[in-house]
């Protein structure tokens, strides 16, 4: 687990906005703090669960897995480039390659799926045999297109 701080610096370190002789100011890291946190809400309305929490202060814990901290990271940084860009490009092709590889990674992991109902043929019998109630027997399959319960 990382601190948002440290997300947010390595993101910005991505886009080359930051270094060793010119650290992220606190401007920086606070419009980093919130476009982390917008991004995750984005990331859980599509039904991405990652357990995370948002961020009051830049300096809470995230409480991501640790396989998702390259996504987020590379994520990050394609939504902070246009807040540091001055014009030039920053977002090379393989920042935006990394960052599309590694949220298609966290999909497919994070993801939450729905199970459809399973929908039965006229050959799939009901139960171990049939019964007799009131001189009668039971059918011994399901009607076509029936389904099962939940």
């Amino acid at each position: 687990m990382s601190t948002g701080t440290d997300i947010i610096r390595d993101a910005l370190s991505e886009i080359g906005a930051v270094s060793v002789v010119s650290p992220p100011s606190p401007e920086s890291i606070e419009a980093g703090r919130k476009k982390l946190n917008s991004m995750l809400e984005l990331w859980l309305s599509k039904n991405i669960v990652l357990g995370t929490r948002p961020l009051d202060a830049a300096g809470d814990e995230l409480g991501e897995p640790e396989d998702t901290r390259n996504a987020i990271v590379t994520n990050l940084a394609i939504e902070l480039a246009p807040l540091f860009d001055n014009g030039k490009v920053i977002v090379g092709p393989d920042l935006k390659s990394n960052a599309r590889r590694n949220y298609m990674n966290i999909r497919r992991l994070y993801g939450r799926v729905t199970v459809p109902n399973k929908v039965l043929s006229s050959t799939t019998p009901l139960g171990q045999g049939n019964y007799q109630d009131q001189g009668q027997y039971s059918p011994s399959f399901w009607r076509r297109g029936g389904r099962v319960r939940n």
